[in-house]
């Protein structure tokens, strides 16, 4: 087996092993069921949030379809699970960077290859970690649906729109979290200060903000050229994107170009970032400055 593939494992079954890992499993999708309903309890017990809801629902302008309500969801969960995913990449490489394993594996595997298992084994602990969610998702409905004596609506589950809108879901994740994950390992590399790396990390995390809400509001107004735009960004169209894909509002070659604009942008990101992560990965007490930067950047 390749060194990047013993990496990958042994990253991977560390990760899987770990009680945390099982515990945010099944904690998670209890939480968020816990949110919506305390959040749906007091939106219903809310006479201003209940004016605005009306308010909302009674505009002509729009019509809020199982489409938009689709790519509503998907907006908020690409997010977390890119800025979740992406902050374990990060913990990763700041924890060998700051006890000093990175250095005995400097001597012996390349700092591409470590970045590049990184991302490759928190993705498939993301993947896993999504599947199980999944499988969650799937038993509670269905005995959700038993305990009501109600049947399966497969023609709505089956229905071609929604196959769609789980592709574009997945290739937008995809694109996203490998262009975000080589910024995350990037940025754990630079310096082993917690306030330079926070700074670096509010970086990102403001990038993502602003995507998330562009893209809530882009539900509605997809078609406006400012949302079209920043569909093309790679720092912002895997939500964007997304949203507009799943909601339909962009021509399906746009939706295909805006995928085709992140794939090459994250491939060019993994390359820069792989040329900052091997020459800053060893250096202890150093305050990178542009220059730096740049001149990592021209390393072969």
């Amino acid at each position: 087996m390749s060194q990047l593939g013993l990496i990958i494992k042994n990253e991977y079954k560390t990760d899987i092993s770990a009680k945390s890992f099982w515990i945010g499993t099944f904690l998670v999708p209890l939480l968020m069921v816990g949110f919506g309903a305390f959040a749906g309890y007091m939106a219903a017990n809310s006479d201003s949030m209940m004016a605005v809801a009306s308010t909302m629902s009674s505009s002509d302008d729009s019509e809020f379809t199982p489409l938009k309500a689709i790519g509503l969801m998907m907006g908020m969960f690409l997010t977390l699970f890119i800025m979740m995913y992406g902050s374990m990449i990060f913990q990763k490489v700041r924890v060998e960077k700051t006890n000093r394993i990175v250095e005995i594996l400097a001597t012996c595997v390349p700092g591409r290859t470590m970045m590049l298992a990184k991302i490759i084994s928190v993705g498939l602990v993301g993947l896993t970690q999504i599947l199980l969610w999944a499988l969650l998702i799937v038993a509670m409905a269905i005995g959700l649906l038993a305990i009501l004596s109600t049947s399966i609506p497969w023609d709505e589950i089956l229905r071609p729109e929604f196959g769609m809108a789980i592709l574009w879901s997945a290739l937008y994740f995809i694109g996203g979290y490998i262009f975000f994950g080589s910024l995350y390992a990037s940025v754990g590399a630079m310096t082993d200060k917690n306030n330079e790396n926070q700074e670096y990390m509010a970086v990102l995390t403001f990038v993502l903000l602003i995507s998330f809400y562009v893209g809530q509001y882009a539900v509605d107004h997809g078609s406006g050229l400012f949302v079209r735009v920043l569909s093309y960004i790679p720092f912002t169209s895997p939500i964007i994107g997304a949203v507009n894909a799943i909601t339909q509002t962009s021509p399906l070659w746009e939706s295909i170009l805006s995928i085709v604009i992140l794939f090459v942008c994250a491939w060019i990101a993994m390359v820069f970032s792989g040329k900052i992560y091997t020459s800053s990965i060893l250096l202890k007490g150093k305050k990178l400055s542009p220059k730096d930067i740049v001149t990592f950047l021209k390393s072969k």
